[in-house]
Order: C-alpha cells, then sequence, then structure tokens
C-alpha cells in the first residue's frame, strides 16, 4: 500500500463495494459513536474527543467511508500513533464488512506510521 495516495483513492472490498479512506472528523462524532456501540461499548465523551481530535503530527486517525445516496456511511476507524514500530491502538469496523475492512485499515495505519518514522 502507498501511504502517500491513502487518501486518494478507493478500495474495493470483497462484497464488490468500494471504501475511501480518509482523515477522521470533528463531524463524524455520531457515526463514530454508533459504530463503536455495535463493536463493543458506548464511548464516553473524553475518549471520543481523544479519537476525533488528535495533533496529525504525533497521531493518525482514519474513516472508511463508502458513498451512499445520502452522502458518505462510516463502515469503518482507526487510530495509530506515529511512532517507530507503533501498531494501531483502535480498528473497528461494521460487522457487515469484517475481516477485510479490518485488514485494510490496519495496513493503512502501518504503512502511514512507517512512512511518518522513516
Amino acid at each position: 500500500m502507498d501511504p502517500g495516495a491513502l487518501l486518494a483513492r478507493s478500495y474495493p472490498l470483497p462484497d464488490g463495494g468500494r471504501v475511501r479512506l480518509r482523515l477522521l472528523r470533528r463531524s463524524d462524532a455520531a457515526a463514530v459513536r454508533v459504530l463503536l456501540a455495535t463493536a463493543w461499548a458506548v464511548p464516553d465523551d473524553l475518549e471520543l474527543q481523544r479519537l476525533l481530535r488528535f495533533d496529525p503530527r504525533r497521531r493518525l486517525a482514519i474513516a472508511a467511508v463508502s458513498l451512499r445516496a445520502r452522502g458518505e456511511a462510516l463502515l469503518g476507524a482507526g487510530a495509530i500513533d506515529l511512532a517507530p514500530g507503533a501498531e494501531p491502538d483502535l480498528i473497528v469496523v461494521d460487522p457487515d464488512h469484517g475481516a477485510a475492512l479490518e485488514e485494510l485499515i490496519a495496513g493503512a495505519l502501518r504503512a502511514r506510521a512507517r512512512r511518518r518514522a522513516a
């Protein structure tokens, strides 16, 4: 994966759909809360704000979105500290999209962290 092109292209999913990876935004708060609730538990406001407000020089938080008739649908999210050898500390995906989307997000996060460390 080319981490430089991370936010500039779409990626295929096994079900035939496509997702685009982009930075998480504060406006994603409601969708992230719903996504996290389906995965494990409803996050408190501090956890949610930590995920959505980050210094892009030190941390990366991305969203996997799919275009729908009424805009974007958030299918997954992930975050990683941009440090040498870092591993993603959060990856959550819509249960309908499972392992393939999880691997895409994890790979993108790791590639960007490696590129930043180099």
